[in-house]
């Protein structure tokens, strides 16, 4: 059978501004991969 593997992308502008919003994502959906991008 296949590993499943999760993946989280995240935009990290203004993230200072709010860094518990990405631990609340990364500890509710335990990612195997995080993907962070800035516009």
């Amino acid at each position: 059978m296949a590993a499943t593997m999760k993946f989280v992308s995240f935009n990290i502008n203004g993230l200072r501004a709010r860094p518990h919003q990405l631990e609340a994502i990364v500890e509710q959906h335990q990612p195997d991969v995080i993907g962070l991008q800035e516009t």
